[in-house]
């Protein structure tokens, strides 16, 4: 039967070691078996906000220690193809998003010694579909000051 973390990460993908060979088996998880986790997480979050797979190109990386000495790990996420409806509701969305990870993490057995960093998102003007101009208005705040009261 395998390890529980097996399942999680890499369900039937991963192939089973032959029986008669020997090796050290671990219950501790390796930086790359975190990552793999953190991007199964990254994934189904951007899936359920609508992104295609195709549409986005998705790392982890291990980032140092936080001050907790936890180790920390960072996610980022690289548009390849611009949709004109669901990107800029996605990008305007990044708290929520941001937001889901870390619940999802805090949550997770297998991340609760880890600490979550954040989301990097890159959009380059080289992206499949991206504007070619700004979209909507920028606007500036004006404050007008007040009178003071005595």
């Amino acid at each position: 039967m395998k390890p529980i973390f097996e399942r999680v990460l890499f369900g039937n993908r991963r192939k089973a070691r032959p029986r008669g060979t020997s090796s050290s088996v671990s219950s501790a998880l390796t930086t790359r078996d975190i990552e793999a986790y953190y991007l199964r997480v990254i994934g189904n979050c951007l899936k359920r906000m609508l992104i295609k797979e195709e549409d986005v190109q998705i790392g982890v990386r291990r980032t140092g220690t936080a001050p907790s000495g936890l180790s920390s790990f960072a996610g980022y996420v690289r548009v390849l193809r611009w949709d004109p409806v669901v990107t800029p509701v996605v990008l305007q969305n990044l708290p929520v998003i941001d937001a889901r990870i870390r619940k999802v993490v805090s949550a997770s057995v297998l991340l609760e010694h880890t600490q979550f960093d954040g989301l990097w998102v890159q959009a380059s003007s080289s992206t499949q579909g991206s504007p070619t101009s700004l979209l909507g208005l920028p606007a500036e705040l004006k404050y007008q000051s007040r009178p003071v009261s005595l």
